[in-house]
């Protein structure tokens, strides 16, 4: 982890380098080298933005910015399950303000930009009861759920499809239904 600011520099200076090179003056290769170094160094971009001395200095909440920001920014808000539309193990969920039909409570979830977690369980009244816990990216499309301080168990999320209208999973890990 503490060695990825000195491979930033390093390929800074090399793209320095390369620029000032008789051959790499055309404006066609100084874009494409800056485009090819953006896509490079975006995995980077935190350690990028600090003084080596001050990586040590990272919070956990600092961490968690930078995981956030492998997941869309659609998908952070509270989603509703729409149990009508799952297709056998894919489970489908809503935004909150979606019309659905009417229910006797319904499921919920929502992934925080924190990587703050909120599974959202059918209450006995017929409400919702919220369970909290973490969110991590463990690989593309795949989210670790953990509840650390509760009784319900942990699982993994792929996530197969999302936009502002809908998020399709399937669990891959665990059990929802505690």
């Amino acid at each position: 982890m503490f060695h990825r600011p000195i491979l930033v520099q390093r390929f800074k200076v090399k793209l320095t380098y390369l620029i000032g090179k008789q051959c790499l003056r055309g404006l066609f290769s100084i874009i494409s080298l800056c485009i090819l170094s953006d896509m490079l160094l975006l995995p980077y971009a935190a350690y990028a933005c600090e003084p080596i001395e001050n990586i040590a200095n990272f919070t956990s909440y600092t961490i968690n910015q930078v995981i956030s920001m492998t997941l869309p920014s659609t998908i952070y808000r509270r989603w509703t399950h729409s149990r009508e539309e799952d297709q056998g193990d894919i489970r489908v969920y809503r935004p909150s303000d979606y019309p659905f039909p009417p229910a006797r409570g319904r499921e919920g979830l929502e992934f925080r930009e924190d990587g703050e977690f909120i599974r959202y369980q059918i209450a006995p009244t017929d409400g919702s009861l919220a369970v909290h816990g973490r969110w991590s990216v463990k690989d593309t499309n795949v989210v670790e759920v953990q509840f650390p301080n509760q009784s319900t168990l942990s699982y993994t999320l792929t996530i197969l499809e999302y936009n502002q209208h809908v998020l399709k999973v399937r669990q891959t890990k665990g059990n929802v239904n505690q």
